[in-house]
Parts: C-alpha cells; sequence; structure tokens
C-alpha cells in the first residue's frame, strides 16, 4: 500500500481524530494510521466505559461515546483510517515525509502530526519459547475474517475484554472453542460475561484456568500444553491460537526521525505546536513545553493551532482567515450540512 496525501496524522486517539477534524475543516487532505484495530488510542484501549467529566459542554461521557463522536465528526470528510499501521521510520525529502510502517505500507505527505500519546499500542506477545515460529499461520493477535474461524478448532487466550468478546465471536464459526485465562475474575462487562457463561454451560466454550507452557508441532502446531496447576498439565488439540493479552505502549525512535526528545517527549513552539523539524507537528500527550497539561482538551487546542499553522504553509498564497462554522458558508460546505441541520 503506497498512499499519497497533503497531511499525514499518526495516531488515532481523541487528540489524532480531532486533529484530522481541524485539517478537514481548513479543506486539507489528511489520513490517519493507527497501531490498533480501533480508533480511540490509549483511551479505548485501557479506560473505555470509564466516565470522563472535563470534555467541554458534555457533563458527562466515556472513552468509546467520546471517540464515537469524533469518529462521526469525522465522517463529512471522508479521511481513511488504516489500523494495524506502525510506524517504524520517518524519512524526509526535498518536498514531502515517507512514513514506512511495520507492514510495509508508505504514506507520503507534505506534514506530518504526531499525535501518538505513549506511543503505539502493540500487542502483548506469548511468551512460550518457540511459539513465535507460528505467527501470522496459526497464532494471530489481530482479528481474523469470520470464514477464517470456520470449522477449525480454536484456543483463545487472554483475560479481559478482548479475549471474552473473542472467545463469544469465534464460538459462532468455529468447530471447537478453548478459552484460556491466567485470573479468577474476568475484566470484561456483565453483558458479555454472562453470554460467556452462558456458551460455556451449553457445552459450546470450554473454559480452562491456566497459561500454555509449551507445544506440539510437526509441519504446522498441532497441540498446545496448558499448566492448569503445579501438578496438572493439559494437552489440546488446535488450529489457531487467538492471543489477545492486551496491548502495551512502544515508543519510536523519534531521535531516528529527526525529532528531538526530552524525557521521551517533543519539545514544541506553542504558536504551532511545530517540532524543531519544520513541517512535524506534536500534539497531545507526546509533546511538552511550559505549563503542559496532559489533558484531552489541551490537545483539542493544540490541534487546532497546528492545523491553522500547517494550512498557512500548505496555502501560502492563500490568506488563513478565522471562520466560524455558525456562519460560514464554506464550512458548512465541507461539513455537508445545510441552514436547517442540527448535526
Amino acid at each position: 500500500m503506497n498512499i499519497k496525501t497533503e497531511a499525514l496524522v499518526i495516531g488515532a486517539g481523541p487528540v489524532g481524530l480531532f486533529q484530522a477534524f481541524e485539517l478537514g475543516l481548513l479543506g486539507i487532505e489528511c489520513c490517519i494510521v493507527e497501531a490498533l484495530e480501533h480508533p480511540g488510542g490509549q483511551c479505548t484501549e485501557l479506560y473505555a466505559d470509564k466516565p470522563i467529566y472535563d470534555i467541554p459542554g458534555t457533563a458527562y461521557t466515556t472513552a468509546a461515546d467520546l471517540t464515537a463522536q469524533l469518529v462521526r465528526q469525522i465522517a463529512p470528510f471522508n479521511i481513511a483510517i488504516h489500523y494495524h499501521q506502525t510506524v517504524e521510520s520517518l524519512q524526509q525529502t526535498k518536498q514531502h515525509f515517507v512514513a514506512t510502517t511495520a507492514t510495509g505500507s508508505t504514506f507520503t505527505a507534505k506534514q506530518v502530526f504526531l499525535a501518538t500519546g505513549a506511543g503505539a499500542f502493540t500487542p502483548v506477545k506469548l511468551r512460550t519459547e518457540g511459539i513465535s515460529h507460528y505467527e501470522d499461520t496459526q497464532v494471530h493477535y489481530a482479528a481474523l475474517a469470520d470464514t477464517q474461524l470456520t470449522g477449525k478448532s480454536i484456543a483463545v487466550t487472554g483475560d479481559a475484554q478482548a479475549a471474552v468478546d473473542c472467545a463469544i465471536q469465534a464460538s459462532r464459526h468455529a468447530a471447537s472453542v478453548l478459552f484460556l485465562h491466567r485470573k479468577r475474575r474476568l475484566d470484561a462487562n456483565e453483558q458479555s460475561l454472562a453470554q460467556l457463561a452462558e456458551l460455556t454451560d451449553n457445552g459450546t466454550i470450554q473454559q480452562i484456568k491456566g497459561k500454555i507452557t509449551d507445544f506440539t508441532a510437526g509441519n504446522k502446531l498441532e497441540n498446545i500444553i496448558v499448566q492448569q496447576s503445579p501438578d496438572l498439565c493439559t494437552t489440546h488439540p488446535i488450529d489457531l491460537l487467538l492471543v489477545r493479552q492486551g496491548n502495551s505502549p512502544k515508543q519510536s525512535n523519534l531521535e531516528s526521525w529527526g525529532v528531538n526528545t526530552e524525557a521521551r517527549h517533543i519539545p514544541v513552539d506553542t504558536a504551532n505546536y511545530e517540532s524543531n523539524t519544520q513541517g512535524i507537528y506534536a500534539v497531545g500527550d507526546i509533546n511538552s513545553y511550559p505549563a503542559k497539561r496532559k489533558l484531552i482538551l489541551c490537545g483539542f487546542h493544540e490541534a487546532t493551532l497546528a492545523a491553522y499553522a500547517a494550512a498557512a504553509r500548505l496555502r501560502p498564497e492563500k490568506p488563513i482567515h478565522l471562520q466560524y462554522t455558525t456562519t460560514s458558508t464554506e464550512l458548512k460546505q465541507r461539513l455537508g450540512v445545510t441552514t436547517t441541520d442540527k448535526g
């Protein structure tokens, strides 16, 4: 995949999504790359259902609801979000930046916005020695299509919502589902836990408390060995192993991108939230400046000023006037609304 765009936003957390909105509002073409398989970043990964009380104009929301509204907000601009794309290198040419991801995809842009927060969230891998050999063939950390699950013997391992949802989804298509977890109480919502309990009671899903310590294989992975207690190990035949042990943030080597850092953060000019490299902006928790506060609402402000700075650089021949969505015909046309629309 090779994509060219005016602006590239790295990170689809709340600030990255709002950055894309501000760019769209100013008529700047952009796309977003995100390491996870869903938008929301750290918010939805770590506390999707927890309440948030400090978003302006909203007395109460959750990370999941806030993310859904931000995705809805950028919909008029048809901004593509490319999931499972972790940027590993960012190189500068005379006129562009070229971002290359772990999958080999490239994104060429004139301006880059780093909204990476604590870093790209990457899957927590199994520590079973040698099992990594079967990654992407039989061991999977990302979602599979339903057709890939049909008729298979599947094992799912994990302790949280993603693992529970994965086991439930797999049970609709697989020949058998083994659900492995380490905790007695799973970290999932009550509705999912009730559904899991029902599927376990009727024999659709087999649950085991234990960890994978070994496996057997010929030309392919054949069995996993699960330690259920110090004195009990059991062997289970599988076709696919779906690992949902959560994700952990991993910060890129920003220095190799030509971006200066201090204590793993990017110092920025608060006039435009630009880094030391012209055309690379840093917004949200990844940046630093005097009196910085790591709040979502502060990130929204930073994204707004960064977008205006980028517009001035991309359109030097066109004055960038402040316009209001309440009165500007141009902005309303970009948003696809009429005078009678209320959102």
